[in-house]
């Protein structure tokens, strides 16, 4: 009886022991998991609030609906690039050291085959704008793609108009359609140096176009930065100069 006894305690308390265990494992594993609940919050709010700023809704429902959209978008987009980038950085290489021997040949070849890598994210691409489209009109669409590439179009396009003279409306209709592609592409782009790279991809189609409509784009880019410079040059010449602290 005794034994029996001791028997049925010792299991008591080991059970007791257990389930002691158990809910010191489950405690701590509970920061754990919302710190990388937390963590992916932080994530999305942060590649998010430039949309939200940009888009300026003004209506919270639409708003979370853009935001889960958005969120959703983002988990594949990080999971594709984790698996890829590193052949894209390298198909970049391949790209730039092309350009750089003027081989216009092996520059073509990289960018076909950084094309075929890109072919595979098409599906998620298409499935982010049209999920987008239930939310948004297609200006706001194309604001999202602007936050996305920080302005790029318009910026690259008001530089042209700046740099290149007497652009007629045919030119600039090429310049945009042209800057549009570029985005269009660069929003599925990770790094914002290949967003760029995405922007030279066409901007060398751009100038080549100019170049056939006459242009001299060399010496169009020489004389917008000397006219920069000597406009930075006047502008501190005219600035007093700050007094000596006593």
């Amino acid at each position: 009886m005794k034994q029996t006894a001791l028997t049925t305690i010792l299991t008591a308390f080991l059970a007791l022991n257990a389930s002691s265990v158990i809910a010191q494992t489950n405690i701590a594993s509970t920061p754990s998991t919302q710190t990388a609940a937390d963590q992916d919050t932080r994530t999305l709010d942060k590649h998010f609030k430039p949309i939200q700023k940009a888009l300026a809704l003004n209506d919270p429902a639409k708003e979370a609906k853009v935001r889960d959209i958005f969120g959703s978008h983002l988990k594949a987009f990080d999971a594709w690039h984790a698996q890829n980038d590193s052949q894209i950085k390298e198909l970049w290489n391949e790209f730039n050291h092309a350009r750089s021997q003027q081989n216009e040949t092996n520059a073509d070849a990289a960018l076909a085959k950084i094309d075929a890598v890109y072919a595979t994210f098409k599906p998620e691409h298409d499935k982010f704008l049209a999920a987008l489209a239930t939310a948004l009109t297609p200006g706001q669409i194309d604001t999202v793609k602007d936050a996305l590439t920080i302005n790029k179009v318009k910026v690259t396009y008001d530089a042209y108009g700046q740099i290149f003279h007497g652009l007629t409306d045919a030119q600039k209709a090429f310049i945009l359609k042209n800057l549009q592609a570029a985005r269009e592409e660069a929003i599925d782009a990770n790094a914002m140096a290949e967003k760029s790279a995405f922007f030279k991809k066409y901007k060398i189609k751009i100038e080549a176009y100019l170049t056939s409509q006459g242009y001299d784009v060399k010496q169009a880019y020489k004389d917008f930065v000397a006219k920069q410079k000597a406009e930075a040059a006047a502008k501190k010449a005219a600035t007093p100069a700050k007094p000596d602290a006593e």
